[in-house]
């Protein structure tokens, strides 16, 4: 679980980082690809700051819930960490998983 986590996590950050989220389809759920997509707009937009250069230094996992009642099995990670390039500037980010089939994929995601 972890893994996917940072997995995920770094592949979000590319993204963004890129201005292309398409390729998160496949690991993100429909709403968080679309609360991702208004994100990056506003991003775009405000030309705010992200993480930049980022080293995960914690991946904790806070929540695991069965599914149940029509409900998804699923997942907390809190992810701690700094950027690479300004070890002052740490962050700390909550991703919510739940499980599609066989796959993992990321359903929330909290700074």
């Amino acid at each position: 679980m972890a893994e996917q986590a940072r997995i995920i996590f770094y592949l979000v950050l590319k993204a963004k980082a890129s201005g292309n989220i398409e390729s998160l389809k496949k690991q993100c759920s429909f709403s968080c690809f679309e609360k991702l997509n208004i994100e990056l707009e506003r991003l775009n937009e405000q030309k705010s700051s992200m993480i930049i250069n980022p080293m995960i230094k914690e991946i904790a996992i806070v929540e695991v819930q069965p599914g149940k009642n029509n409900k998804p099995d699923m997942f907390s990670a809190l992810i701690r960490g700094v950027s690479k390039d300004q070890p002052d500037e740490k962050f700390k980010t909550q991703c919510t998983f739940i499980r599609q089939g066989e796959w993992w994929v990321l359903d929330e995601v909290r700074s």
